[in-house]
């Protein structure tokens, strides 16, 4: 149904309009298909260099961490360079009691190699033996020889099935003074050199800030989000509150994609590292990616308006040039269609759009000719048919049939019978009973009067009918039977359809030099659809064909042949609010053998008489 519509739509535009619409259409798809293209493939390379560029970088961060990682993970074999530090956990050992002498320079002496390597951070070191012996080193605390429960602790599973580093995610430990520290972990499990018998675990701490530096090395941008996730999913870093760890928990290995998250789309470059089995996250918003791409897609956009603008009035003025014979043919074809018969088109080409020219010229001379002969025989036609018809109906005939009937209604008593004969008498001798196309405004009025007298008569006091006219104003000349269908329009369109009780107020006052009339009713008014089809009717209906005629279509157009199309009638109206009519005049006076005054009231008027 809709693309019926367009195309009956499209069917009754004019030849110009489509050249313009083909032509906007095969200009505007290619630069829209070629500057979209474009845009697209400048965006993607983009994106794929910059991808490419995110992971090599996160590759050399990974590469960097895991080599941290492995001087950590050396580090916890020191254990096996002092075998004061082996027998120390071989032994078999109460809790509680102290190492001796030479075990206690065994263990200072590796709390010195480990604290002091110059490579990694490590702010914690703790021994646990198989056999009872434990070595305490907390951040910032002295040292002790006890411990209980670390069998319990997340590490101690998973380090007893490896004789690997474990490497343990992001937690809190506390000095023995309370202070928190945020740490990360390795735990290895050692075993006897001689019989690979289980002797222990070595754990250490390492502050988290050696890695966090070099993950905030990483971000150069407050838009860009690093994170470093552990095996269980758990984050050990962040860079940005972006980040959760629900949702990093699922990437593992290598890769680069494009992922939606919080309502914006960002590019992802995640790497898993085979040392710690950690893996390094980092995103970048694509708007801030697709920066640079903005001025790129201005350009394209103004290069491609040009473009269109130059298209546009290339296409104007080539269709211009092929319509314009067209329209001046169809301009003339109007005037002919008006009955301006002695017309003609100049032939300026000699293609179809010419050709067709010569013959229209040839055919309206040959109209006007058969014109002329077929008015002189209607004219003809119709004078006897108004002969025919005077003498079927003769007025005085009717006046006197009036009479008799009011003669015999006062005889019988019917009082409201002889006042609408009466009326109606009266009526029929202004309506047919004179020649003159212009009378005062009072006798107008005074038919309106008789009008109305009947129409009250038949409603009796459901209709109210008021004037509101000047004194200075009744002297001045109106088209006579303008104003009855005007009042007959308000009772028949907006009281007999719904009826109730209603008022019709008719109004007359001076206007910038003329004169205006206005017939409002408080009827049920008119939808905006049928208001705008009778303003339409109003102004594009044919002239009618003699002073007579009723109706808003005929008044306006009686109106306007007389005193030009500046003159004439409007409509306003709306649902619910009633109808108002007006009918804008020129202030013509009249002499006393009733033609109008040339020399007095609007001057305006004066060239108009005579047509």
């Amino acid at each position: 149904m809709r693309t019926k519509h367009l195309r009956d739509l499209l069917h009754r535009q004019p030849l110009l309009h489509k050249f313009m619409i083909v032509s906007l259409v095969l200009i505007s798809l290619p630069l829209l298909v070629a500057s979209t293209v474009s845009y697209l493939g400048y965006s993607a390379s983009i994106q794929r260099n910059v991808g490419k560029y995110q992971g090599d970088a996160v590759r050399e961060l990974t590469a960097n961490i895991d080599t941290y990682m492995k001087e950590l993970g050396l580090l916890s074999t020191l254990p096996y360079q002092l075998p004061e530090v082996m027998r120390f956990l071989a032994t078999p050992r109460p809790e509680g009691r102290p190492p001796s002498f030479d075990e206690r320079a065994a263990l200072e002496e590796l709390v010195k190699l480990v604290f002091t390597n110059g490579r990694v951070d490590v702010v914690g070191m703790y021994l646990y033996g198989e056999r009872g012996a434990a070595y305490v080193l907390r951040p910032d605390s002295a040292a002790h020889f006890s411990a209980s429960g670390w069998r319990q602790e997340p590490w101690a599973e998973a380090a007893s099935r490896t004789g690997r580093g474990v490497y343990i995610g992001l937690h809190e430990v506390r000095s023995t003074g309370g202070a928190p520290f945020e740490v990360f972990s390795l735990a290895r499990k050692l075993r006897s050199l001689e019989t690979g018998e289980d002797l222990g675990y070595i754990v250490l701490d390492v502050e988290i800030r050696s890695v966090r530096s070099k993950l905030d090395q990483m971000s150069t941008s407050p838009s860009e989000d690093v994170a470093l996730v552990d095996g269980q999913g758990s984050i050990v870093y962040a860079k940005g509150s972006r980040l959760q760890a629900e949702s990093l928990a699922g990437y593992r290995g290598a890769g680069t994609l494009t992922v939606s998250r919080g309502g914006r789309e960002e590019l992802m470059t995640y790497r898993t590292s085979d040392v710690t089995g950690w893996t390094t996250v980092k995103t970048v918003p694509l708007t801030a990616l697709l920066q640079e791409t903005e001025s790129v897609r201005r350009s394209i956009i103004g290069i491609g308006l040009l473009c269109l603008l130059l298209g546009l009035v290339l296409s104007v003025w080539l269709s211009l040039r092929i319509t314009r014979p067209i329209s001046r043919l169809r301009s003339v074809m109007k005037r002919v269609e008006r009955g301006e018969l002695g017309v003609s088109v100049p032939i300026e080409s000699r293609d179809e759009v010419g050709q067709l020219s010569q013959t229209f010229n040839l055919m309206v001379s040959r109209l006007s000719d058969l014109g002329y002969r077929l008015y002189e025989s209607e004219i003809r036609e119709k004078d006897s048919q108004m002969a025919a018809l005077q003498s079927q109906i003769n007025p005085h005939f009717l006046y006197n049939t009036l009479g008799s009937i009011s003669m015999y209604a006062e005889l019988g008593g019917s009082r409201e019978v002889v006042k609408m004969t009466n009326t109606l008498s009266r009526l029929l001798r202004y309506s047919i009973g004179s020649n003159r196309h212009e009378v005062p405004l009072s006798q107008e009025l005074e038919h309106v009067n008789g009008y109305m007298a009947i129409q009250g008569i038949r409603y009796e006091e459901r209709l109210t009918f008021i004037t509101e006219i000047g004194e200075e104003l009744l002297g001045f000349a109106v088209i006579r039977l303008i104003l009855q269908p005007i009042v007959e329009n308000c009772i028949i369109h907006g009281f007999e359809k719904d009826w109730g009780s209603g008022t019709i107020r008719l109004r007359a006052v001076r206007e910038n030099g003329c004169m205006r009339i206005t017939v409002v009713d408080d009827g049920p008014g008119m939808e905006p659809l049928r208001l705008q089809e009778l303003r339409r009717r109003i102004h594009e209906a044919p002239l009618p064909e003699g002073p007579g005629g009723h109706g808003l279509v005929n008044v306006h157009r009686r109106i306007a042949l007389r005193y030009g199309n500046q003159y004439g009638l409007t409509v306003d109206s709306g649902p619910g609010s009633g109808t108002s009519v007006s009918l804008l005049l020129p202030l013509v006076s009249l002499r006393e053998d009733g033609d109008p005054d040339r020399t007095r009231g609007d001057e305006r008027y004066a060239d108009l008489i005579d047509r």
